[in-house]
Parts: structure tokens; sequence; C-alpha cells
């Protein structure tokens, strides 16, 4: 295994801040689970299991088979092959739900948006409705920042919401998430399904896929290979971020100790980097003697620029602390991909 990655499921399956004794030979139902957080949670848990012993039970709900085969272990796993929209609950005996299936490529979201919404909504339901079955202990539904839309506020909490257009085909996705995070609360409301929400910022660190599109990589990779900057926007939106380790760890101590029915921001320290500032530290960081390149595409299918920063406080209440700055992810996800990209040379 990549040793960056390695390194930074240790620290996830050793933490101290996550209360084991509740997870220790506990069963979990993971969704997503050949995406970056859910893969990364997977194998923290599959690694707690080698380290401790801890006999966690895994089923991981796939739309590949192969693809889950390639990734983990078989240690302690249980396979269902099924696209989450059309999954139909089962017998399960599971004491643990991380929902973290979702559509998020920007040209899908912009071409597919009934689609988008269709995946969302239908598959949530049917965890929800798993969740019921199982008489789960406790549940954590992976929503997104974007569900906050358009805001100008640098202190951004779960109860603030801003604007978002819904004549724009992006915004499948994050009325999507909006809605699903309803439907979480309503289970909880009418069901007592005792289910939370972690609104995630950016994403990144070991673990990303090689065709992963998102602007960590696209960054990290043209500092690895030379190459200029080229922002298709002005570079002004401000960055939310959380390295992959804080992350899990943040969903994993939301399982235990968050609140039903509630919702918490899982971000990092706050930053006064945008995503131009971004791109110019890592090409002076790393001496590239490259540029960052503005060449504006009218026809861009990103999220529109915001200038919010997102609040981790109601995270933190619980006793979350995220460890890990923005520099520091990225200087972790470039050792990762060079690493990587060596073993292909092999």
């Amino acid at each position: 295994m990549n040793k960056v990655l390695l390194n930074d499921l240790k620290e996830i399956s050793l933490s101290s801040s996550v209360n084991w004794e509740k997870i220790d030979g506990k069963s979990f139902l993971i969704t997503g689970a050949t995406g970056l957080i859910g893969s990364i949670l997977v194998k923290s848990l599959q690694l707690r299991n080698k380290l401790k012993n801890s006999n966690i039970k895994i089923y991981i709900i796939v739309r590949n088979k192969e693809k889950a085969y390639n990734l983990f272990s078989l240690d302690n796993l249980e396979v269902i092959e099924s696209s989450i929209e059309n999954y139909i609950p089962k017998n399960l005996n599971i004491d643990y739900i991380i929902h973290a299936a979702s559509p998020t490529r920007s040209k899908f979201l912009n071409n597919n948006p009934v689609e988008t919404i269709n995946i969302q909504i239908m598959g949530t339901k049917n965890i929800l409705e798993q969740a019921k079955l199982s008489n789960i202990t406790s549940m954590v539904y992976i929503s997104s920042m974007e569900v906050y839309g358009t805001l100008n506020c640098k202190n951004v909490e779960e109860n603030k919401l801003g604007y978002i257009d819904i004549y724009n085909t992006r915004s499948s996705y994050s009325e999507g998430k909006r809605l699903c995070e309803l439907l979480n609360y309503s289970y909880f409301k009418e069901y007592s399904i005792p289910t939370k929400s972690a609104r995630l910022a950016q994403t990144f660190g070991p673990g990303i896929s090689n065709n992963e599109n998102r602007v960590f990589k696209y960054f990290s990779d043209c500092i690895i290979n030379k190459q200029d900057i080229i922002l298709k926007s002005n570079g002004k939106t401000l960055i939310n971020y959380c390295y992959t380790t804080d992350v899990i760890i943040a969903l994993l101590m939301i399982l235990i100790n968050g609140n039903n029915g509630e919702t918490y921001n899982v971000a990092g320290n706050k930053t006064k980097m945008n995503i131009y500032d971004s791109a110019k530290w890592l090409i002076e960081e790393y001496k590239t003697n490259k540029k960052v390149i503005i060449d504006i595409d009218s026809h861009n299918d990103f999220a529109p620029e915001n200038q919010m920063l997102l609040s981790n406080h109601k995270l933190k209440s619980i006793g979350w602390q995220p460890k890990h700055n923005i520099k520091y992810g990225y200087k972790n996800l470039i050792k990762f991909l060079i690493e990587e990209n060596n073993k292909k040379d092999c």
C-alpha cells in the first residue's frame, strides 16, 4: 500500500478522539465505498481490525463489485452490488450507517440533472428505509457545503442558507443535497431514526483516484508535471477545505457523539487563501518556474463563485479538532501522487 496513505489510515484507526469502545465489535453499512470518503473509511476500519483485533463487520453497497474487490481486502467485508437508487433494503444486522453515495462530477450534474436528483433522493430514501428495518444505533448522511448556495459571509453556521439558482442544471446537486437533509430530518422526526447530516467542505488528500477532476488534484498534477496552472475562472472563490483524515475522524465522532436530527459543518480551520492564491503558493513553494494563467470559460460547469467561510464551531463543541492545514494537505497529496506515479513506471 502507498506509504503516505497508510500513515493516514493509521492516524484514523488509532485516533484517541474517536470513542472506539462504541465501534469495536459493531457492524457498519457504508455507501459510496469506492469514492474518496467511503474508501478511506472502509480501509481505516479494516486497519483497525488488523491492529486492534476489533472485529468490525463492514457491509458496502457498490455499483461495481470488481472495483471494490480491487480496492479492499475481503476481511470482515461483505460487498452488495447495487445502484443506490435501486437498492432494496435487506435483513441485515447493522449498528451504524454512513451514507456517502452521490454523483459528484460537475459534467454529470450539468448534463444529467434528473438522474442527479433521482440518485440522491431515491438512494437516500432507500438507505433510511434500511436504517428503519435494521433498527440502527446511528447514521450519518454525507451532505455538502454546496447546500449553502451563494453567500458572502465569513462565519457560516449551520442555520444560515444562501441563494441557489433553480434554473441552473448544476443546482440539481445542491438542491438534491438540501432535500436529502430534509428527508433525513423527517425520518428522525416521524420514525425516530437516529440520523445526522455532515456538510463537508472540499475534501482532499491521499487516496484520491487518478481520474479525479477536482481542483486539488488538478493543481497537484500541474506541480508534479511542471505545468502552468490554468484557471477557468477568476479564482476569487475562498477555499473551504478539510483534509481526509480530519474528515473521517469527524464523521466517526458525529456518528457517536452527534445529536440526532442535527447537521454539522465539517471544515478545517479558516484560511484566507482563495483558489488563485493557492495556485500561486504551490508554484512558489515547489519552484516550478511556471505561471498561473486565467483563461475564463463562460461555459464552465463549476460551482458559482463564493465568498463564504464555514464555521466549524458546532463540530468542535463535540470534541473534534482539525489537525491538518491546507498546505500540509497539498504537500501530502503531492507525495501520495508521486508515489502512485512511480508504481506505474515500475
